[in-house]
């Protein structure tokens, strides 16, 4: 965009020498690039969730249960004149966990699934660009427990690993085929193994 410069000083045409300062007062043009806001555009959807304790069903469950959510949308705005959905936001995004919670133990295997989306992806100038980022399901598991009397009481213990089927972070390019690749990386599986003590 164009923008009057006019007034804005100016460095000296000879270095230390205010006496070569260039006329702030006169007019001056020049082109600027800054991230300017649009309008219009939407964003629109629905959200589901359900916790689901096995007791309801059976007493011999109990402990057992089931936490599921569901997110659908659909959204627009214009980035450089086209039509975009928002970056960041994934049309279909699905949690699950399945837990035991009892006599001090507690488990639970969770998964989160993430489909395709926009992403404002920092360049190696750091710069944002628009890339598509590909649909992603992580496991998540972790594993604990809790003493409550004796000497140990107060002391819980667990042990957790984070997107242990090894799930890749994969970019291509906005409105190309989804296998021109940009990046594709693997972080491995995260374990963790932790104490805490209440008293």
């Amino acid at each position: 965009m164009v923008e009057d410069f006019s007034g804005v000083p100016v460095p000296p045409v000879v270095a230390g020498d205010p006496t070569t300062y260039n006329n702030a007062n006169a007019n001056r043009a020049g082109v600027s690039t800054v991230k300017t806001n649009g309008s219009g555009g939407y964003i629109q959807g629905a959200e589901f969730t359900a916790s689901i304790p096995f007791s309801t069903f059976a007493e011999s469950l109990d402990g057992f249960g089931f936490i599921a959510s569901a997110a659908v949308n659909s959204s627009s705005i214009k980035i450089n004149g086209k039509d975009t959905p928002v970056p960041g936001l994934s049309t279909h995004v699905f949690n699950s966990t399945l837990y035991y919670e009892k006599y001090g133990f507690s488990a639970r295997v969770s998964n989160r699934y993430r489909g395709d989306f926009v992403g404002e992806v920092p360049a190696f100038d750091a710069s944002l660009t628009l890339n598509n980022v590909k649909a992603e399901s992580l496991l998540d598991a972790q594993v604990g427990y809790t003493f409550d009397k004796g000497a140990l009481d107060g002391l819980s213990i667990s042990l957790s690993g984070t997107n242990l089927t090894d799930e890749p972070f994969v970019l291509s390019n906005v409105g190309t085929d989804p296998y021109n690749l940009i990046k594709y990386q693997k972080y491995g599986a995260v374990y963790a193994f932790s104490l805490s003590y209440t008293f």
